[in-house]
């Protein structure tokens, strides 16, 4: 009895740490959220396989033919968490490696019943998501769990037909998959969520909430980076710094979230006027800026015009009647055509930002350094 306990809380640890070392390689390779596309199904499908083998590799010998383990988990964890694709891989991969173990009548017992539970998971998970919506993954985990240990309670009663290991082995077996398995839900939901957050924080750390945009943040990393990259590898390196003319007047006229709505729809403008490369940020309230490498002065100024001649003739939505008219003004300086010093780049835009408003706004000014 104690060395069964043993080697079902081995199973539990074993599948506990192999989830934990998959989901960090996972994250690194494929982005959170596309656990539904092909690739990474198969790829969840396929880890799921190696889990359940490993597991197997661990398992109890009750029989001269027949083992017990924990394999149905990780088919389970893939139906609540990865999608009916992986699971079916991963219940393949596992019968293919129980066959390894021998081909014998426990191992045609332990193919017909994976494809019982795997059915049986989705049964779950489909029709009672429909009759019940608030079924959480706990609670579907419960259902799969107590379905999974009914069958197998059958199964190994035909096997074994012994009632003696039978007493205490499908006892023990249903306490400890009973915990592994909720243990399982737990751990693989409490990483989702640590993950995502985690995700979520960085992306907010770097993004414009309004806009989606690039903050003052993330503008001042690329800047730096696409900075020293000019100066070593002697490229020409052209900014924008871009302000909206008179937009404290928007705000005042038709309120706050309208002028959000303006900023939103000029940060997409700016994205689609300039090249794919570029680098649009919102440095601050209605000033944007472009970070465009490899571009000589000539070519940002005509760039710069494209934008504020866009700009200009965009007609922005206020109501379901009203549409107002925009301008802006533009700053523009290049390294090292019109600065010589990168680190002062920065200032020179903005020192040209100013001169274009001073000039009577609704232009572009990038005059050369020295004039």
């Amino acid at each position: 009895m104690l060395s069964l306990i043993n080697d079902l809380f081995i199973n539990l640890c074993v599948l506990i740490a192999l989830i934990f070392i998959y989901l960090q390689i996972r994250w690194r390779f494929v982005p959170l959220g596309q656990h539904f596309q092909l690739y990474p199904a198969v790829v969840d499908g396929v880890a799921g396989g190696v889990l359940g083998y490993v597991l197997m590799s661990f398992s109890i010998q009750v029989t001269a033919e027949t083992i017990v383990d924990l394999r149905f988990i990780p088919p389970m964890l893939l139906i609540l968490f990865g999608g009916v694709m992986s699971a079916v891989v991963s219940a393949v991969l596992i019968i293919a490696g129980r066959f390894e173990f021998g081909f014998t009548t426990s191992a045609v017992a332990a193919m017909v019943l994976m494809a019982i539970l795997v059915i049986g998971f989705i049964w779950v998970q489909q029709v009672h998501r429909k009759k019940y919506p608030d079924l959480n993954q706990y609670k579907q985990g419960l259902l799969m769990i107590i379905f999974s240990n009914v069958v197998f309670s059958v199964i190994i009663t035909y096997l074994v037909q012994d009632a003696t290991i039978l007493a205490s082995l499908i006892p023990t077996y249903w306490v400890i998959s009973m915990i592994g398995g909720l243990t399982s839900v737990f751990f693989v939901e409490y990483i989702l969520k640590t993950q995502y957050l985690l995700l979520k924080y960085e992306k907010e750390s770097t993004t414009d909430f309004l806009t989606g945009l690039n903050n003052v943040r993330q503008f001042d990393a690329i800047w730096n980076e696409l900075m020293h990259q000019a100066m070593d590898k002697k490229e020409r390196l052209s900014l924008f710094i871009i302000d909206i003319d008179h937009f404290k007047h928007v705000n005042d006229t038709y309120g706050h979230p309208i002028g959000d709505k303006i900023l939103v729809e000029l940060g997409k403008i700016l994205k689609s006027t300039t090249r794919s490369f570029d680098v649009v940020s919102r440095n601050g309230g209605e000033e944007f800026s472009v970070i465009l490498p490899d571009c000589p002065h000539p070519q940002a100024l005509d760039i710069a015009e494209r934008v504020r001649q866009t700009v200009e003739a965009h007609s922005f939505p206020v109501s379901s009647k009203e549409r107002i008219n925009i301008t802006i003004s533009i700053g523009v300086a290049t390294y090292p055509e019109t600065v010589g010093d990168p680190n002062q780049m920065v200032d020179s835009a903005d020192e040209c930002l100013y001169e274009a408003k001073r000039a009577g706004r609704n232009r572009v000014c990038g005059s050369y350094e020295g004039k």
